[in-house]
């Protein structure tokens, strides 16, 4: 086995890879979630956009043979904001963790942001997941606003 690297995120190679790990964040994330071929098709999608786009960075983490995780980071504006960096998706391997290449994860999109010029960087991450929130607060990050749901009553669907 070659040593683990994160290297850029290589299209069409990698997707498959990718795409693998999306079940395992959006199931365990979010309750009752259910990944659909339709949710994968939109998701790959979206990946092959962000790939030629300047704004947006995407990784994987590497051990020369498989891929074991994954960074997708943009630079966004909002109305608070015009220029803030935000990782939409990070992911570790379950027998890669607590080995630190989460926070090499988030290091590499810091840097990816200040060669860039963007100098806040935002992530949400769900409650219950507290191996992430534990990670987060380590490297510095702190919670600056709530984020609340409701479900509602979807009539006419």
């Amino acid at each position: 086995m070659m040593e683990m690297r994160i290297r850029a995120l290589q299209w069409p190679q990698d997707r498959e890879a990718v795409l693998s790990f999306q079940r395992e964040i959006y199931e365990t994330n979010f309750a009752g979630f259910v990944l659909t071929p339709e949710f994968l098709r939109e998701y790959s999608s979206l990946l092959r956009r962000a790939v030629g786009d300047r704004h947006e960075g995407l990784f994987v983490l590497d051990d020369g043979e498989t891929v074991r995780g994954f960074l997708w980071v943009a630079i966004t504006s909002t109305l608070v904001d015009p220029w803030c960096g935000y990782i939409k998706n990070i992911y570790v391997a379950p027998t890669h963790r607590r080995q630190g290449w989460g926070r090499r994860l988030l290091e590499r999109a810091e840097g990816w942001l200040s060669e860039r010029g963007v100098s806040c960087v935002e992530l949400d991450c769900t409650v219950g997941n507290e191996a992430a929130l534990a990670l987060y607060e380590s490297a510095g990050y702190s919670t600056c606003r709530y984020r609340m749901s409701k479900r509602c009553d979807a009539k006419g669907r």
